[in-house]
């Protein structure tokens, strides 16, 4: 009895002293005067009281109980508790990239407006280096652990989205824009947007036909009953939706950019692999051709580089296989893409970039004399869509246009500068404007 009450002792103090360490970071930022990373840290203290409530409760059972079953059983969940809560360390990286981003302060100033514009007024963007081989999100990560272990819900904190960047990339600042897609699933999980897509859909006598005969054919195919298989299919056209509307979000925001920015860093890896949770690259390339066809881009990008423009085209109109799951969930995107356009319009407010000549052409020159293009002769304020666009534009010609440039343009060494600059200039330039 008396070896287990000190194991359970040990145990129960490791758990406490883990929550300690890590706690200390958060009031570290709660207690400077900066605003970067407030509402992350205060999250992340919720976090905290929530591990030592459960804390608390495990040791209360354990006091409780006599049966050293019963007790052995409580020591090794502490166990496990432990791990949990080490594993929580992932959050004082989160704290020191929203002390210390790594992006520039112009993309900073991009990314902030554009989470503000597309989830919340209020909302706290973090973007973290990681060692993830690709682009992730996550809002509000420890709201459910806060909910399950806590026993209550948060208090009113402003809305928390972590961007995880691939640390290969944090200096791209030409593939930054795949951030905005990230922005989408933020967006949704603030707006519930895909429930509407979802609710949508399920009105439509086509789509509901369509849906249930490939939940039977997925049955039979696997082996399951309808309910399991309607259940997984739901699961993966619910992610190919949400996967298709950030990918909407993002061309109608930046236009061709997103495009590039997208197949500069997927399409080499993957181009007719459908994910569970992402349609193929080619199917994607597709839809958001499409759509940038349907907004006037189709010129510009012929104009500004047609051999990238017509290789890209050219992979689009690839065949796409229509069996199995993949077939119907391809189709079902396709179906639904007029729904999906509408509620990314929606969700923009009538902030749709569309081209002007004008105004790409005085950024282009400007870029071409190594003036960082903020404002238009005139001096109105340069769009920072405009900017980024414009560069990439650069970035290609000067790394000889086609498929191979569009791989190493990130990499241009005369953007490096000059595009964060001018990123930033603009961002003042629309202060002073609004002022």
């Amino acid at each position: 009895m008396a070896g287990l009450d000190a194991e359970f002792d040990f145990v129960a103090a490791s758990v406490g002293r883990a929550a300690k360490l890590q706690r200390a970071s958060c009031a570290a930022v709660l207690e400077r005067d900066a605003d970067a990373g407030r509402s992350l840290a205060a999250h992340v203290d919720l976090v905290y009281d929530a591990v030592e409530r459960r804390l608390a409760e495990r040791t209360a059972a354990y006091r409780a109980t006599s049966d050293d079953v019963v007790r052995a059983d409580a020591i090794t969940e502490m166990r496990r508790l432990v791990w949990d809560v080490r594993r929580l360390q992932v959050n004082l990286a989160w704290l020191d990239a929203a002390r210390q981003s790594p992006l520039d302060l112009g993309t900073r100033y991009f990314v902030e407006d554009a989470a503000r514009a597309l989830v919340a007024s209020d909302v706290e963007v973090t973007v973290v280096s990681s060692d993830q081989p690709s682009y992730g999100t996550t809002s509000n990560p420890w709201e459910p652990l806060i909910r399950s272990w806590g026993n209550r819900s948060p208090p009113a904190v402003s809305t928390v989205v972590v961007v995880l960047l691939p640390r290969r990339e944090q200096r791209s600042g030409l593939l930054h824009p795949l951030i905005i897609h990230e922005l989408g699933h933020a967006a949704d999980d603030e707006h519930g947007i895909i429930d509407r897509i979802w609710q949508i859909a399920h009105d439509r006598q086509r789509f509901t036909a369509r849906f249930s005969r490939a939940v039977s054919q997925f049955a039979a195919d696997r082996g399951v009953d309808k309910t399991d298989a309607n259940a997984a299919v739901s699961t993966a056209l619910r992610s190919w939706i949400t996967e298709a509307f950030c990918d909407f979000v993002a061309v109608y925001h930046l236009g061709p950019t997103y495009l590039y920015s997208f197949a500069a860093e997927v399409i080499a890896a993957s181009i007719d692999e459908p994910g569970p949770s992402h349609p193929s690259a080619r199917q994607r390339i597709r839809l958001l051709l499409g759509e940038l066809d349907r907004l006037g881009w189709g010129s510009a990008m012929r104009n500004a580089d047609p051999a990238l423009d017509m290789w890209l085209r050219e992979l689009a109109s690839g065949e796409i296989s229509p069996d199995g799951l993949p077939g119907f969930l391809g189709w079902a995107i396709q179906e639904l893409r007029a729904v999906i356009r509408k509620e990314t319009r929606a969700r923009l407010k009538g902030r749709v970039f569309t081209p002007d000549e004008d105004v790409l052409t005085e950024v282009a020159a400007l870029l071409k004399a190594k003036i960082p293009p903020a404002q238009r002769s005139d001096g109105a304020c340069i769009g920072r869509q405009s900017i980024i666009l414009e560069c990439w534009h650069a970035a290609l010609e000067n790394a000889g246009g086609g498929p191979a440039a569009l791989a190493t343009a990130p990499d241009a060494p005369e953007l490096k500068d000059l595009l964060p600059t001018a990123l930033e200039l603009s961002a003042v330039t629309s202060a002073w404007e609004v002022q």
